[in-house]
């Protein structure tokens, strides 16, 4: 008899398809994060730049400033995931610094306002998307994981339940990393109609989940223990991409922006790593270790980026700004997302922020990962987001040198949760709290 370890003697190198697929989509999620007055507007400033975070989706927004100024975020996020008509709540909180932005404004010094009239540049970080979730789940299902195993005629030397019959199961799934991006940007201004800009980018990713499955029977051994199946697993997702990002902003008339944004699909390396235990408890208890297994892909890459926007200037008290944007990630469909963004000016200096976004998932329907054949990778489980919303508001001031604001936000989302292919799906709901603060310096 084989035992698992000769079974899995060889690592390989390459993953399936399909998993490599979840994989893509994991890494390739974003949150709206950066500063307060970006997370108030919704993230619809495409159109409206003069602030660093709008710069990630039009560097062209870079070519509005005419000063040199210095940006520093911090964020607190609360984040609660609950499965719908049950008890199961997992609770997560995390501090973090999500933007830092060195601009250098430098102007031509025309004596009319034609022609190039600024260049400006920007070094920048930001946090694209953090991982800090706690998914607590339980159902009842007719597809076990042991009759998945046992189809697809793994052979190892343990007996798993493969009961079709009264199976209750449960999911703990804990998931903590960052999606980081380092850039160097620039834009001029020309004759203060057309602002148009390019730059670099490098993305740092990180992504790290453990997963306990449990499913038990209505069926107890000769010891009076309960017939169950338990697979834990341990994923890590790692890589270094780079991308270019362009874009432009038009002034057609002094009450209207039209702008738009590229940021090209990245090339680089993302390495997998997975390990994990089964344990099965029919006629007596037995283990079964797996070994590591590890990976790399370098088709790897980080979605395309369309945004386009438009914003109206309300003479010196605000602006409306409404905004379309569009991920295309590999192997999947892209997902669509709406923005709409306010500013009030009440009075010179201070602004008041609110804004709503709207997002659709990567896929019109869900996506079932398939368990490889050879089960050399014991994370099976997956989700599918259905739709995010977004919902924010906040107030700044500048003053001769010094810059303050603070944002709320709060996000909404639903998606399935699936411990493995046959499994029926956890109707998970996402509620997180966000509260931000960005301090600066400006020359005057």
């Amino acid at each position: 008899m084989k035992s698992i370890r000769h079974i899995l003697t060889l690592v390989l190198c390459t993953l399936s398809l399909c998993a490599w697929s979840q994989d893509y989509t994991r890494l390739s999620e974003r949150t709206i994060m950066g500063t307060a007055r970006y997370v108030g507007m919704g993230g619809a400033m495409t159109a409206v730049g003069g602030d660093p975070s709008a710069v990630f989706d039009n560097v062209a927004g870079l070519g509005l400033y005419r000063r040199s100024e210095i940006l520093v975020t911090f964020d607190e996020t609360i984040d609660r995931t609950k499965q719908h008509e049950t008890t199961n709540i997992g609770k997560r909180s995390y501090f973090m610094c999500p933007h830092a932005s060195l601009v250098f404004s430098l102007p031509t010094f025309k004596t009319v306002e034609k022609g190039v009239l600024f260049h400006n540049f920007m070094i920048s970080y930001r946090r694209i998307h953090s991982y800090g979730r706690n998914y607590l789940a339980t159902g009842t299902s007719d597809a076990s994981l042991g009759a998945l195993i046992t189809g697809a005629d793994v052979d190892w030397d343990i007996a798993f339940c493969s009961d079709s019959y009264n199976n209750r199961n449960a999911l703990s799934l804990k998931e903590w990393g960052y999606v980081n991006e380092f850039s160097i940007d620039w834009a001029m201004n020309i004759s203060n109609q057309w602002y148009v800009g390019a730059g670099l980018r490098i993305q740092s990713t990180f992504h790290n989940a453990d997963a306990i499955f449990e499913e038990t029977f209505d069926k107890f051994n000769t010891d009076g223990i309960v017939y169950s199946n338990t697979n834990s697993s341990a994923l890590t997702l790692s890589g270094v991409t780079c991308s270019l990002s362009a874009g432009v902003i038009y002034r057609p008339a002094k009450w209207m922006r039209l702008g738009f944004g590229i940021h090209t699909p990245s090339i680089g390396t993302t390495r997998i790593y997975t390990n994990g235990k089964l344990k099965a408890v029919t006629d007596s208890l037995r283990y079964s270790y797996a070994p590591d297994a590890a990976g790399s892909d370098k088709d790897f890459h980080m979605p395309l980026h369309l945004s386009a926007s438009t914003a109206f200037q309300i003479g010196a008290y605000g602006m409306i700004a409404l905004q379309y944007d569009y991920l295309k990630q590999h192997y999947n469909s892209g997902i669509h997302s709406l923005r709409a963004g306010i500013e009030v000016i009440p009075v010179m200096g201070m602004y008041i922020n609110a804004g709503y976004v709207y997002e659709s998932t990567f896929k019109s329907a869900d996506v079932i990962v398939p368990m490889d054949p050879s089960f050399d990778r014991q994370d099976t489980y997956f989700q599918n987001l259905r739709w995010s919303q977004y919902a924010s508001c906040a107030v700044g001031y500048r003053g001769t040198h010094m810059i303050i604001q603070a944002a709320y936000q709060y996000r909404w989302q639903r998606l399935n949760l699936y411990a493995h292919e046959a499994a029926k799906p956890y109707d998970i709901h996402t509620d997180t709290h966000r509260i931000v603060l960005t301090i600066g310096w400006h020359r005057y």
